[in-house]
């Protein structure tokens, strides 16, 4: 027996199958009453597209790729992307992204693989494991600001509150959809969102000085030792969007 809200009896040989975890006791009325912010379901303000691409007449395009592994779920930004025909492409490389799009992980939605697409990849492809999240309005809620916001604990909580348990945790366009967003003025969205890219760009900033200090320190000994015969040292540049070229399906069942 499995208690839940309404009580049901859930033979053994279900078990295995697709059964909600009833985490969705999550009361955050006072939290909402309090915060001084509008509150509003995504639903009011965002839909969840499906558009895919048409693969007998993309079968000869190029098109970037993201996966849910694409994703730094640390900083919130495409790190890589792979280059497929359309021909050649996974199978799960259909969904067509668009400037702006929120894209959401479905599967272990906690971890914070979320992102707001970049212009450059305005019109190629994500997996079809994410939620694609489309805001209607951009004077009313800026999508860099949801994406943002979906990463923060009061998100993660509710994605947890959402879970659905299969071979591991996943959730759905519906759900994503029922939840609750804090909303400052827009003004107040963008500026949260510039804050923190600028933030991100002044790291990137910060560590390829680091590196470029540390590769002169490393070419000045190798100009000591071996003058005219010292190696020229490159120095590694660090960002996001690295393209990697192997053209495989690493998904691995998650996207």
């Amino acid at each position: 027996m499995i208690s839940v809200k309404q009580a049901f009896t859930l033979p053994v040989s279900e078990v295995s199958r697709k059964f909600r975890v009833e985490n969705n006791n999550l009361d955050i009325a006072d939290l909402i009453a309090n915060s001084g912010l509008q509150a509003k379901k995504i639903k009011e303000f965002a839909t969840a597209h499906r558009n895919e691409r048409n693969r007998k007449e993309t079968a000869k395009d190029s098109f970037r790729y993201i996966q849910i592994s694409d994703i730094d779920v640390n900083l919130g930004r495409i790190k890589s992307y792979r280059t497929f025909q359309g021909d050649q492409a996974p199978n799960n490389a259909r969904r067509i992204m668009s400037h702006g799009d929120i894209l959401i992980s479905t599967r272990r939605p906690t971890r914070g693989a979320i992102v707001a697409v970049p212009e450059d990849f305005d019109d190629h492809i994500c997996t079809v494991f994410f939620t694609t999240l489309k805001v209607l309005n951009w004077e009313e809620v800026d999508p860099w600001y949801l994406a943002l916001f979906l990463r923060t604990s009061l998100g993660r909580f509710q994605f947890q509150s959402f879970i659905t348990e299969t071979a591991y945790p996943v959730i759905s366009d519906a759900d994503v959809l029922d939840m609750t967003v804090l909303l400052p003025d827009i003004e107040q969205q963008r500026s949260i969102a510039s804050a923190y890219a600028e933030s991100v760009g002044s790291f990137f900033d910060s560590l390829n000085e680091a590196y470029r200090s540390i590769s002169n320190a490393r070419q000045e000994i190798e100009n000591v030792v071996l003058r005219s015969e010292a190696e020229v040292l490159e120095t590694p540049v660090f960002g996001l969007t690295a393209a990697i070229e192997e053209e495989e399906d690493i998904e691995g069942g998650e996207g």
